[in-house]
């Protein structure tokens, strides 16, 4: 339909009524998409417009007919879009596109394993978290001896920890503390006692460090007993970790036996706690880096989860070059030395990516 219009110079032209469409009414937005572009189809050239209703949540731009429509924060906004007018069209009617934002909340406790996921895998999580940050998990069943039934919290110790090694956009989480922020180690009856009998938080059965990480039964049963323990949503964004570690645990310090393992959860290093290496072969350095939790300056001090009136030190995975019935522990200004077959804290490490 063509309308008659008369301009002041007394020219009659002949305009036709414009039209506009979008390739989409409406857009959702979320950590892993920040941004979406809708493309406007219009009658002739009329430049193309467009407005947020809330600026808080949506910002809206344009470059020629392509609307760009970027997150803020969560929430809903409506986008109008119009056409000027021409000397060949009218302007059409504007039309709205419905916005929703879905973005991570800053408090970490708020999110759910996914969320945590999918904030970690867009590179985004240290815009919305520190690290020291930590999350109630709930944890049940049976752990060695320890029967677990209640909700414990894992805190953030690094972000893209060693990525060159052990992957970009990721976060990494040890065990743990109480609701309290109190620093705790699983332990059980056996605390600070040898068994050759029965697993319980020992790094192997027999008072031997050969093999190392690597073959050591607290890896081969402790670790996946505890990565049953955690809830279905947990295991399903636990990403496996390759770590290195001495898996000859043989009094050697020869960096050929550093080596690598692929673990969903596992115990910390000497270097990774500590950033040095005193009782561990010298070389797992090269392949590792001290968690930035522990860089801070964060106490190395854990309680027994069930007793807070005392404390307990903890195990980590590498072996003690001075002897082969040894792997490390923490908890005090340097790392120990307890025999492999004494049960003590257990307190590991997993990674989100």
């Amino acid at each position: 339909m063509s309308i008659i219009s008369t301009f002041p110079s007394g020219n009659i032209s002949l305009q036709s009524e414009g039209s506009l469409s979008l390739s989409a009414s409406s857009v959702s937005l979320s950590i892993s998409s920040l941004s979406k572009t809708v493309t406007a189809t219009r009658s002739g050239d009329g430049a193309v417009s467009a407005v947020s209703s809330k600026t808080s949540v949506a910002t809206v731009s344009v470059s020629g007919t392509t609307i760009t429509i970027k997150a803020v924060a969560t929430g809903t906004a409506t986008i109008t879009v119009s056409v000027a007018e021409t000397s060949d069209y009218t302007a059409p009617a504007s039309k709205t596109i419905s916005v929703t934002v879905s973005l991570p909340s800053t408090t970490l406790a708020d999110n759910t394993p996914a969320t945590i996921q999918a904030t970690a895998q867009a590179g985004q999580a240290e815009n919305y978290w520190s690290v020291g940050d930590m999350i109630g998990i709930s944890l049940s069943g049976t752990v060695g001896q320890l029967d677990l039934s209640d909700t414990y919290y894992a805190f953030i110790i690094g972000f893209n920890h060693n990525s060159s090694i052990e992957g970009s956009n990721t976060i990494h989480f040890q065990f743990g503390k109480l609701s309290d922020g109190t620093d705790i180690a699983f332990a059980d009856s056996l605390r600070r006692e040898a068994s050759s009998e029965t697993l319980h938080f020992q790094m192997n059965l027999s008072n031997t460090s050969v093999g190392g990480w690597e073959a050591c039964e607290m890896r081969s049963t402790i670790c996946p007993q505890f990565l049953s323990a955690m809830p279905t949503s947990w295991q399903n964004v636990i990403a496996s970790c390759t770590k290195y570690t001495d898996n000859n645990g043989n009094v050697s310090t020869a960096a050929s036996n550093v080596t690598a393992t692929t673990d969903k959860i596992w115990l910390l290093a000497e270097y990774e706690v500590y950033g040095e290496c005193v009782n561990a072969n010298s070389a797992e350095q090269n392949y590792q880096e001290q968690y930035e939790y522990y860089a801070d300056g964060n106490s190395l001090s854990k309680c027994p989860y069930d007793d807070v009136s005392t404390t307990i030190i903890w195990r980590l995975r590498s072996p003690f070059i001075y002897a082969s019935t040894v792997f490390l522990s923490a908890g005090a200004s340097t790392s120990g030395s307890p025999p492999a077959n004494y049960s003590f804290g257990f307190a590991p490490g997993f990674m989100v990516g």
